[in-house]
């Protein structure tokens, strides 16, 4: 159970305030919404993909979050996903991925199982990202960083789709981006070290988020570059063996 304030439309901005209590399904979508008294004041089921198929407002009230980051347009029947739209009756955005191939192949795509998935920004991240096969998804900040101060400061979430890059797991897949097979444990110590300094020296420096995000994506853009060209080396099984 999830306790948010509810505000109502503009219209009736001179109303009080009132506490309410939304009842969400497994993925964070609203199925009721109830009072402090438990009294159920708006009930709503929904097909897999979000299709309303029955709505109760048992008192005049327009409860219009659907899917995480979702609000309903009643006009058009579509949710407004904060860069596109999306349609509940296919189950797709109506718009291409903002960011193009960099969020997976299908561009329209809303998640791979809309019952336990979620896309609040209407952006991929690697939890949706397609599968490849002969790629594996790689964190270029790795997950094992995930609590480090400089991710806090810069205001980045390590699952961002520009934290994300398709590797090949052999040579085969791919002539020149580096392999990814197995666990790289000295690669993450030397991010680690490379982050270690970017935070003293905004620390050092007063840094805004701006500059730490800055620096932290001029970071993760030069890796990305290594990684492509197959400078980096993750592990051994990183090592292309060239013939004859």
């Amino acid at each position: 159970m999830l306790k948010e304030r509810y505000y109502e439309s503009c219209q009736r901005g001179n109303d009080p305030e009132r506490v309410m209590y939304f009842h969400t399904d497994l993925n964070g979508c609203p199925e009721e919404l109830t009072d402090e008294n438990g009294k159920i004041l708006w009930e709503c089921s929904f097909q897999l993909w979000g299709k309303r198929i029955h709505e109760v407002e048992h008192i005049p009230i327009q409860q219009n979050l659907r899917y995480q980051g979702q609000y309903l347009d009643r006009e058009t029947g579509l949710h407004y996903n904060t860069f596109r739209y999306y349609d509940p009756d296919i189950g797709r955005f109506t718009q291409p991925d903002p960011i193009g191939l960099l969020g997976g192949l299908n561009l329209y795509q809303y998640a791979p199982n809309g019952l336990t998935w979620v896309d609040p920004w209407g952006l991929l991240t690697y939890n949706t990202m397609s599968g490849i096969d002969g790629f594996q998804k790689h964190h270029i900040i790795p997950q094992q960083l995930k609590n480090h101060p400089l991710l806090k400061e810069a205001g980045m979430n390590i699952h961002s789709i520009k934290n994300v890059i398709y590797l090949p797991t052999s040579a085969d897949a791919h002539p020149t981006r580096t392999i990814h097979k197995g666990s790289h444990y000295q690669y993450t110590q030397d991010i680690k070290i490379e982050m270690n300094e970017i935070y003293t020296r905004g620390k050092r420096e007063n840094w805004s988020q701006t500059e730490y995000k800055n620096a932290l994506n001029k970071l993760i853009g030069s890796e990305r570059a290594n990684l492509r060209s197959g400078k980096t080396i993750l592990n051994k099984n990183s090592i292309r063996i060239k013939g004859c």
